[in-house]
């Protein structure tokens, strides 16, 4: 292993271990997830549901405890996948929880086999067209996908963020260029909406600056750990000086048929 490799490896290592200690991956929160759910008027009563690159926490357990369902939590990070099944046994739901840890680009299941297919914040990592098209396979026809993605909220935001973004994830556009990019991959979008500034703030970044303030003291003299903290104080610090001009929009769809 390269020493490039190597710290590259290290680096993950400490962002797994941070995300790990920490109830969400992503911006998101219980009312979004319920105004979300309730635009599907014809969910079956006891759908089939796959949360798409689950991540941290217990997301899976709740979908299942407000759809009436069962789910299946994927994520390429098995820790993450255990955190759900977890969840999913304190709740008592564990018999209608299926952890799988795979990478989302061979998602090992049919086409068109979930009644759902939901997706927070996940599908920016294989291109978010791309996911979407990964969404609308497993869907069945008349199924629904649910998918947030990190827009632009203004037609013009100011240089500064707009380069900080272009070096964390260039592919930010416009909310009517995500939508285009929900259509284009056959889906009829029913509504879309922009995530409240809590779900960025109360449900998200707050809990992780306790965790970062933790985490600093422990990893104090680790450069690579204090390293992957900045990164994420950057990324706070760019949310709260940028909120009017930056977002996540949670996009509802249906495969016709």
């Amino acid at each position: 292993m390269t020493d490039a490799s190597s710290l590259e490896a290290r680096r993950r290592s400490r962002f797994f271990e941070l995300f790990e200690s920490v109830p969400r991956g992503g911006p998101g929160d219980p009312e979004s997830t319920g105004r979300a759910l309730a635009i599907m008027a014809n969910l079956p009563v006891q759908p089939r549901v796959l949360d798409l690159g689950c991540g941290p926490g217990g997301g899976s357990a709740n979908l299942a405890r407000l759809t009436g369902g069962r789910v299946t939590a994927l994520d390429l990070h098995a820790p993450f996948v255990v955190q759900q099944a977890a969840a999913a046994r304190a709740a008592g739901l564990a018999h209608r929880l299926d952890p799988v840890c795979a990478d989302m680009r061979a998602a090992p299941f049919a086409a068109g086999v979930f009644d759902l297919v939901w997706s927070e914040g996940a599908l920016y990592s294989i291109g978010f067209r791309n996911g979407l098209e990964l969404c609308a396979r497993l869907v069945r026809p008349g199924g629904y996908v649910a998918a947030s993605e990190v827009v632009w909220t203004v037609d013009s935001p100011p240089d500064e963020v707009r380069r900080w973004w272009h070096a964390e994830y260039p592919d930010i556009a416009p909310i009517a260029e995500k939508a285009s990019a929900v259509t284009g991959a056959g889906l009829e979008i029913l509504d879309h909406f922009t995530l409240p500034r809590d779900a960025w703030t109360l449900h998200f970044y707050e809990p992780m600056k306790a965790r970062l303030g933790e985490f600093r003291r422990a990893w104090s003299g680790d450069t690579v750990g204090l390293a992957v903290i900045a990164e994420l104080d950057v990324e706070i610090d760019m949310y709260e000086r940028w909120s009017h001009v930056q977002g996540y929009e949670f996009f509802v769809a249906r495969r016709p048929g």
